[in-house]
């Protein structure tokens, strides 16, 4: 491992850097309420002492999972610290941060998306990056209204088929 990303003070251990989005001095991160108490629930579960076969186990595993886990730990507080948790909607009729977002393709593929911080974000789940240049785009615009993003692989075009600040209902 590069000791560029490595701590020399910690105590013999390489310490890797938590990879996170950095905020630039004096930007704001945002975060859903659903993704702050997501990241408490996962700190609590981190911070809770292991019970006596989980020790033995990690012990038998190595440190590395030991030190995965601090690791977890101070990236999320110092996460949690950072944030601010956005519950305000300005318009509920139009794609701002924390929408459900359903989008239609150019070949009438359905796609949802909730927009999201980037400390939640997760493209698999779901969750899109309100960094993302497709929840850029869509900032602002309402069902009906269509965006054009540009990809590595060719530009697309998606419409907006529907806006909601409820979970979808499954």
């Amino acid at each position: 491992m590069s000791k560029a990303f490595t701590k020399e003070d910690a105590g013999g251990e390489d310490v890797v850097l938590p990879p996170r989005p950095r905020a630039a001095a004096g930007e704001e991160r945002y975060i859903t309420a659903e993704g702050y108490r997501a990241m408490q629930e996962e700190l609590a579960a981190l911070s809770i002492p292991l019970p006596r076969e989980e020790k033995e186990a990690l012990a038998f595993a190595g440190e590395g999972q030991a030190r995965e886990r601090a690791r977890r730990a101070r990236q999320l507080a110092a996460i949690l610290e950072e944030v601010r948790v956005v519950t305000e909607v300005p318009d509920e009729a139009r794609v701002f941060f924390g929408a459900w977002v359903t989008l239609e393709d150019e070949e009438g593929e359905e796609t949802a998306y909730r927009i999201v911080g980037p400390d939640e974000a997760d493209v698999k789940a779901g969750r899109l990056s309100v960094e993302s240049p497709l929840a850029r785009a869509l900032l602002g615009k309402e069902e009906g209204e269509s965006v054009r993003v540009e990809r590595p692989r060719g530009a697309i075009e998606y419409t907006v088929t529907q806006v909601s600040y409820r979970p979808p209902t499954s």
